[in-house]
């Protein structure tokens, strides 16, 4: 079983996405952005996306973090294991990390995330 993440920028970040495709398609460049991220089971999806690090793209967009070390700091956790969740989060491009003079500032990319589980359903019909 497949489990899809369909994920939607805020209107402001559609709107520059929008300018920057036509663009570029002007210029006959064709680049399709599909945000979207597959797993192949629901348990790997689980692990990938698990309710701190959920909460954490949560705290980065409502609180807006000036580094890790404040996000660590904003939600108790270890700087060690905020990192961590970091990393992964930035590897499937759920944020962008910033340099800034204190560290490195994550912001969300997206601020809606769709989970699409679909379910196979077998029917045959016996004569």
């Amino acid at each position: 079983m497949k489990v899809a993440i369909y994920c939607r920028v805020s209107l402001e970040e559609s709107n520059k996405e929008a300018r920057k495709f036509a663009r570029d398609f002007d210029r006959g460049i064709f680049k399709k952005h599909d945000p979207e991220i597959s797993f192949d089971n629901i348990e790997q999806y689980r692990r990938t996306l698990s309710q701190k690090r959920l909460e954490l793209l949560k705290v980065i967009g409502l609180k807006k973090p000036k580094s890790i070390k404040d996000l660590s700091n904003i939600t108790q956790r270890d700087f060690k294991n905020v990192y961590n969740d970091i990393k992964i989060l930035k590897m499937f491009d759920l944020i962008k990390l910033k340099k800034t003079n204190s560290g490195f500032m994550p912001t969300v990319v997206y601020y809606v995330i769709e989970i699409r589980i679909p379910i196979k359903l077998r029917t045959r019909i016996k004569h």
